[in-house]
């Protein structure tokens, strides 16, 4: 997924979506630091997060953390992987603060999708951004320098500089932390925060 899970998502219109998942979804208040999903279970739910914010994590067979990606307030989350395919989860998804989410069975949003034409055209176009993200992020990981992937996050979602701790932007933008420092301070010092 792109350096935030919904970043191209923007263009579309979800409205009907987010409307299915009000009216037919589960309501669930997730505490900071609850996990909607487990990395190697398995997963078939689908959520719209109300409000709050979540962050997927990826753990190596060493034990290190790594965040592959965010979704936040006004938005879906899902382990997409174990959804689509039936398999373990690659990755927790994980409530950073306290969130609301509406809660659907991935198999309910798929018959959705297969209720008109006009619902079809929406679950095409969901799963071609979803592509679009993962595409986005890989190369963005090839082709921008650490700098330029994190002042690209921050002019993005400038609170999570706030919210977030540095080691935890640094996994995500795939430096260590002192890389993030000394690109802060960089940024400082040429009057760019």
């Amino acid at each position: 997924m792109d350096a935030i899970n919904d970043y191209y998502m923007e263009e579309l219109d979800l409205s009907a979506m987010k409307r299915f998942f009000l009216e037919q979804g589960e309501r669930r208040i997730l505490e900071k630091q609850d996990y909607f999903v487990r990395q190697g279970e398995r997963s078939g739910s689908v959520a719209y997060v109300e409000d709050g914010m979540f962050r997927f994590v990826r753990t190596d067979t060493k034990g290190g953390e790594h965040v592959v990606g965010y979704s936040f307030r006004d938005s879906f989350v899902a382990e997409y992987t174990s959804c689509l395919c039936g398999r373990p989860a690659l990755a927790d998804v994980q409530a950073i603060v306290r969130s609301t989410l509406y809660v659907l069975p991935y198999e309910k949003l798929r018959r959705y999708w297969e209720m008109s034409p006009v619902h079809q055209r929406l679950g095409r176009v969901v799963a071609e951004q979803l592509f679009v993200m993962a595409y986005r992020r890989l190369m963005d990981s090839y082709c921008y320098t650490p700098e330029e992937r994190y002042m690209d996050l921050m002019r993005r979602y400038p609170e999570l500089k706030e919210q977030r701790p540095l080691k935890e932007i640094a996994s995500f933008i795939g430096v260590t932390p002192e890389t993030v420092s000394a690109i802060r301070k960089k940024l400082l010092k040429s009057g760019i925060s």
